[in-house]
């Protein structure tokens, strides 16, 4: 429910686990960089290629990053090149590499003239490396991906830059590539979490709505209704929305309602009102304003619903 960035929003035209998409994604990412905040390019660069300081890539140097470069031997990933250099990268998300992969890698680049030829292997996961040979010149992990990024989100200047910077790792986040710290928050969030839950429950009772089941999943907490016809519920992504939720949209026609109660939103299957905790200062409220504030929700937009039901012929 909650809002997309661009990548995300035109990963739902590629496989859930595309390594190509994934690719395209960070080397256009580098690219920007390199046009737009060249020096911060460069740090990115140097972070994913070089290895204890020993080779440097120049501010003024003509750098060229590409993907999907077709050799005798296969076909890296991504491709850094300039004058004197030449390194393949290769990307994984879950998959495996394949048979003598970085090894054939390193035969492609044996016919390159440039001076400094590497492998580099970009994974989710650590990976134990059995023969020296299959070894890559360097094994960068993306939640170094990630965080190389946050701290170069700190020094850009750029809109586009920082936009493109933000978006980017909050695709890494949904795709579950970055290491988040788990701060002393904790001790206190997850039992708030399991109050505010408990009063939505009072809230649907005190609104004599019929509640199905509970749901705990992986997504949201929350309730069914009135035989699943509805959902009421908190998403952990977007946790200080509470949500009223018509989970087939064909049975209601929004246009028969004059002005929603609440902020009423449309999905490709689904509509939904909202309750914005923080719009409505739900945190000063004293808890019995709280139950009031969630019970006034739940009941208009289940009196919102019925008004939007489409009769049946």
């Amino acid at each position: 429910m909650s809002g997309e960035n661009i990548f995300s929003a035109l990963a739902k035209y590629n496989s859930a686990i595309d390594e190509n998409y994934l690719t395209e994604s960070l080397v256009f990412v580098i690219n920007a960089l390199l046009q737009r905040e060249r020096p911060i390019g460069i740090e990115i660069l140097t972070q994913l290629c070089v290895k204890n300081n020993e080779f440097s890539f120049n501010i003024d140097e003509d750098i060229s990053a590409s993907t999907q470069e077709t050799t005798q031997q296969g076909r890296p990933d991504i491709k850094v090149s300039s004058r004197d250099k030449l390194i393949y990268i290769e990307v994984k998300h879950d998959s495996p590499l394949g048979l003598q992969q970085l090894a054939r890698y390193r035969k492609a680049l044996e016919s390159s003239a440039a001076t400094i030829k590497h492998v580099v292997l970009l994974t989710r996961f650590a990976i134990d490396f059995e023969e020296q040979e299959e070894r890559p010149y360097k094994h960068v992990r993306w939640f170094e991906v990630y965080n190389w990024l946050t701290s170069a989100r700190t020094r850009a200047k750029d809109p586009v830059s920082i936009y493109l910077i933000e978006s980017f790792k909050s695709f890494l986040e949904a795709k579950q590539m970055s290491i988040q710290k788990v701060g002393w928050e904790y001790i206190n969030g997850v039992p708030a979490l399991n109050n505010l839950v408990n009063m939505l429950e009072v809230a649907i009772q005190g609104a004599s709505i019929p509640i199905y089941g509970r749901s705990p999943g992986w997504d949201w907490k929350g309730f069914w209704l009135e035989e699943k016809e509805f959902i009421s519920a908190i998403y952990y992504d977007n946790h200080l929305i509470i949500t009223f939720e018509l989970m087939d949209k064909k049975k209601y026609n929004k246009e028969l309602l004059d002005k929603p109660s609440y902020e009423l939103r449309e999905g490709k299957e689904r509509l939904w009102f909202r309750l914005d905790l923080e719009k409505c200062h739900f945190f000063s409220l004293d808890k019995d304003e709280q139950l009031e504030e969630i019970t006034n929700f739940v009941k208009k937009a289940y009196s919102d619903a019925q008004q939007m039901r489409v009769k049946e012929e």
